[in-house]
């Protein structure tokens, strides 16, 4: 630091040299083309060493497309895919992925929402990942997932939590096809350089566990020490026989109906009620016939999937008609709202959305739309 002088007179500092050899200036008396020039070369030395300034436009990246999958389109490629691609051999995983065209990979900037199949007979290879997976079956009966040494025998319409970490396989030893909605925090993951991946030691786990153990050991009525358990999101499953008579119970009720969404319910942590896993709120909704919603937008992205009856998401103004099994994705920030077109019939669907990282990092937003 320069010394002072004790007659208090202003300290001199020696004027720095700039690269270019233009002088250090306000600016003060030149042209806006003499402006524009200085200010290109002065970009263009910032970038010879990775730097930029904030005065520079910055593309921000491309906001994804609000799409529709028809199950037609979905299922006809996936049974294809069981007699072209050989589970073990030609892929770990026979899955068919919603891709938004926009992204390199996902269905949206957080979620991967694919569609498996296991073929009778057929296992796939136990492993694990950091990524969290849900898994919402859509046909067959008895195949199952067995996730830390537990069986998870999985029927229409089950949803089955496989958290980070935990290891898994699949099993189809039944004669029918099984056919679930993969949900994964994949690309989230990536874009944090945090997905890994290891294969177990054997083709399958052995199953240390009776069925339905993790509902016994995550139920109310359990009785444990804090801290006893070794993952704060454990692995559980939701059987569509409880689910949907809460969700029948909760419609009938006529309070609680959500001026957004209808009546909807999240699947909720079994050990402390909040949301799914620490990435992912998986839920089901109804909409009453001859019904349609409020508009708004929040942000966040919602992956939808109809378990049954029909009806319209506008989305923008763009209306997008969607039936049994059809999926489509709600971008976050867009405007949208429900329509059950039918007079006679509930609409019921299940979404995936990232609502639990966008409330960690105090990013949550949402309005009231005008129609």
């Amino acid at each position: 630091m320069p010394d002072s002088n004790d007659a208090g007179a202003p300290i001199a500092f020696a004027e720095p040299e700039v690269s270019s050899g233009a002088p250090l200036a306000t600016g003060e008396g030149i042209s806006e083309e003499q402006r524009a020039a200085w200010i290109e070369d002065l970009d263009a030395r910032l970038r010879k060493n990775s730097l930029g300034g904030h005065w520079q436009h910055v593309e921000r990246s491309e906001p994804i497309d609000a799409l529709l999958w028809r199950w037609e389109d979905v299922y006809s490629g996936l049974i294809e895919s069981g007699e072209a691609v050989r589970l073990g051999t030609d892929t770990l995983r026979r899955t068919v992925q919603l891709r938004n065209p926009k992204l390199p990979t996902g269905t949206t900037k957080t979620i991967q929402m694919s569609i498996q199949l296991v073929r009778p007979g057929e296992r796939a290879r136990a492993h694990r990942h950091t990524a969290q997976a849900v898994r919402f079956v859509v046909q067959g009966n008895g195949a199952y997932t067995t996730v830390e040494g537990e069986r998870m025998l999985m029927y229409p319409n089950d949803l089955v939590l496989t958290p980070g970490w935990t290891w898994h396989d699949h099993a189809n030893l039944t004669e029918e096809p099984v056919v679930w909605l993969d949900g994964l925090d994949i690309p989230l993951a990536l874009h944090l350089d945090a997905q890994f991946q290891v294969d177990y030691h054997q083709e399958a786990q052995e199953i240390t566990k009776a069925d339905g153990a993790s509902v016994l050991e995550y139920s109310p009525a359990r009785s444990r020490v804090e801290g006893a358990y070794p993952w704060p999101y454990p692995p559980y499953r939701y059987a569509w026989s409880e689910t949907l008579p809460a969700l029948l119970n909760y419609a009938a009720s006529e309070n609680g109906e959500d001026r957004f969404d209808g009546y909807l319910m999240e699947y909720a942590n079994p050990l402390n009620g909040g949301h799914t896993l620490p990435t992912m709120s998986c839920r089901v909704q109804l909409l009453k016939p001859d019904r349609q919603t409020g508009s708004h937008r929040h942000t966040g992205s919602a992956i939808y999937h109809c378990i049954e009856g029909s009806g319209t998401v506008v989305i923008d103004g763009v209306a997008f008609d969607w039936g049994p099994r059809d999926c489509f994705v709600i971008p976050s920030w867009r405007a949208h709202r429900f329509v059950n077109r039918s007079t006679t019939d509930d609409a019921i669907l299940y979404s995936m959305t990232d609502l639990p990282v966008l409330e960690a990092l105090h990013l949550y937003r949402e309005e009231e739309t005008a129609e």
